[in-house]
């Protein structure tokens, strides 16, 4: 077998291809990739007035960074102004994060970037063949 013809092969570099490009969207606002997952994640939870808030260990498992990374960035996003931190009462050794309102803010600047750019990777692809490429995803997800 060829390497171009292993799939882990071709899913890492098109993985690697696809956060180098999209990374030029957020980088505009001076986010790491970890960062920026981060946001996302976040921003994706503030959309859910029920959750707004995740532990770092949520974080980790939803943006598959490990727990240096994420605490690093964290860090970083606090310093920023991104990220609020609070005190889990269930649990006093976890703290509850969430978007500030500035970093709700930065995610509603780049989320539409970031839709520009997926149209712009996806333009030569017909909604049929998405929806299939979504469901080999899918299927090959552990």
């Amino acid at each position: 077998m060829q390497l171009n013809d292993m799939l882990a092969y071709k899913v890492a570099m098109l993985a690697s291809d696809l956060s180098d490009s999209l990374a030029r969207e957020y980088a505009t606002y001076q986010l790491t990739m970890p960062e920026w997952r981060i946001v996302a994640t976040l921003g994706a939870c503030q959309e859910d007035a029920q959750q707004p808030y995740m532990t770092a260990k949520a974080i980790a498992a939803a943006t598959r960074l490990d727990k240096v990374q994420v605490s690093r960035a964290l860090d970083r996003l606090v310093n920023k102004g991104a990220v609020l931190k609070r005190m889990c009462k269930e649990d006093k050794r976890a703290s509850l994060i969430a978007l500030s309102s500035e970093g709700v803010a930065m995610y509603e600047q780049i989320t539409p970037r970031v839709v520009a750019w997926q149209n712009r990777h996806l333009k030569n692809i017909t909604d049929d063949e998405y929806r299939v490429f979504l469901k080999v995803i899918d299927a090959l997800s552990p």
